[in-house]
């Protein structure tokens, strides 16, 4: 690799990792609107997924839909089961429900991978990092739902594992607007680099024009 810059990272075996875009968070009858929370500034970021869905099926890269699902064998630990009771968290994403499928306009389609997590990281508990790395992945794009947790925790851990993490300023947002910018600089200066989505669309598209991956 040629310097830490968003081409030479987009070279090193990318995936696109949308993550948490579903109907209890996104939608207007979803478990968080029905809460009381707004939900509207995250149903803007469907066009700009669909967007980078789009172009990195052009340049054949790989596209994961990450996913929470919530059920009683994975409710887990005290800390996390009392912690989301104590502050009044929704009920969100039940195994099987309507609640946990994807939102309208990004479900999965032919060749997308869906993955499901259990925590805010995707990495927790799971065996996500040994599967891309089995399919030579080394560079994970992130864009979806929350900024400040799922996002964030996922990329942190990513780049503690050696994965290269992109996180896509405009295809991602946070229920709380004052924790939106401070999460993105944490990430810019710790973890990874923060990128516009027409930048990451430029690449691709030289990608899928160069046959380069």
């Amino acid at each position: 690799m040629n310097g830490y810059t968003l081409e030479s990272v987009l070279e090193e075996g990318a995936a696109l990792l949308v993550v948490d875009m579903q109907n209890d968070f996104v939608h207007d009858r979803g478990a968080v609107a029905l809460a009381g929370n707004r939900v509207k500034h995250y149903q803007r970021l469907v066009p700009t997924v669909r967007m980078l869905r789009g172009a990195a099926r052009e340049a054949s890269i790989p596209i994961w839909l990450i996913g929470m699902s919530h059920n009683e064998e994975n409710d887990g630990d005290d800390a996390w089961t009392m912690r989301r009771r104590g502050r009044g968290h929704p009920n969100t994403c039940r195994t099987g429900t309507w609640g946990q499928r994807f939102y309208e306009g990004v479900e999965p389609e032919q060749e997308d991978q869906v993955f499901w997590k259990h925590r805010y990281s995707a990495f927790t508990g799971t065996d996500l990092q040994e599967r891309l790395q089995t399919q030579g992945i080394r560079t994970l794009v992130l864009v979806g739902l929350n900024t400040n947790t799922c996002v964030e925790s996922t990329a942190r851990e990513a780049h503690l594992l050696g994965f290269h993490v992109v996180v896509v300023r405009d295809a991602t947002a946070c229920q709380f607007e004052d924790a939106f910018e401070p999460s993105l600089t944490n990430i810019h200066r710790h973890f990874g680099i923060v990128a516009q989505s027409e930048d990451v669309r430029k690449c691709w598209k030289e990608t899928a024009k160069n046959g380069v991956l």
